[in-house]
């Protein structure tokens, strides 16, 4: 009788441990599926940025990803007021995507929509807009300069949302890393805790 009890209370330790150990195994595939999924291309940074004022029209739209993007299906196409000012194919190299356009275009508002795909296959869209004021920004200083006053100050530099939204967009996605993490922690204490409560009574109950 003794030693069924002792294999009993063995076998109902390895079940319970079997159990723990699945149960960890099982948080740690959830964290490293979550992790790469917060891991897909996105978009780091752009020139001009989004929302910025210039003073001087752009040669060229870039935009840098946080990965490596496919050369094959990258495309940029950039509309002002008279339409279409994107000149060739947009290049790749690496993370950064270049798209030349025309010269000579004149002020006003500019949408700036891209699309790539990454090396994993993960398509990334969307939007920016830059403003061009030259014409704006020479009128005012060719009248400072006609009335014989002090030179107009340079303008300011412009500043972009986009900075402010990828350090934002970077806070959120470090606070869902984190909650999991410690979720997945605490979890695993939990299970920890309570296979030994397990493995505990059965050995109170099998000293009674």
């Amino acid at each position: 009788m003794f030693l069924q009890g002792k294999n009993h209370q063995r076998v109902i330790r390895i079940g319970v441990w079997v159990a723990v150990i699945g149960l960890l195994l099982g948080v740690l595939s959830s964290i490293i599926m979550a992790t790469a999924a917060d891991a897909h291309t996105a978009l780091k940074s752009s020139d001009p940025k989004d929302g910025a004022t210039l003073t001087t029209p752009p040669a060229r739209v870039v935009l840098t990803f946080s990965e490596p993007v496919s050369t094959s299906f990258a495309t940029v196409t950039v509309t002002g007021p008279d339409g279409p000012i994107t000149e060739g194919k947009a290049g790749v190299e690496g993370d950064v995507v270049t798209q030349a356009l025309a010269s000579g275009i004149p002020d006003g508002t500019y949408a700036v929509s891209f699309r790539v795909v990454s090396e994993d296959g993960h398509p990334v869209s969307d939007r920016l807009s830059f403003t061009v004021a030259a014409g704006t920004s020479a009128t005012s200083t060719g009248t400072a300069t006609t009335s014989g006053g002090p030179a107009s100050s340079p303008p300011a530099t412009a500043v972009s949302p986009t900075g402010a939204a990828e350090s934002a967009s970077d806070q959120v996605a470090d606070s869902g890393r984190t909650t999991r993490v410690g979720l997945a922690v605490a979890v695993a204490a939990l299970a920890v805790a309570a296979g030994t409560a397990v493995i505990a009574l059965t050995r109170r109950r099998g000293a009674e």
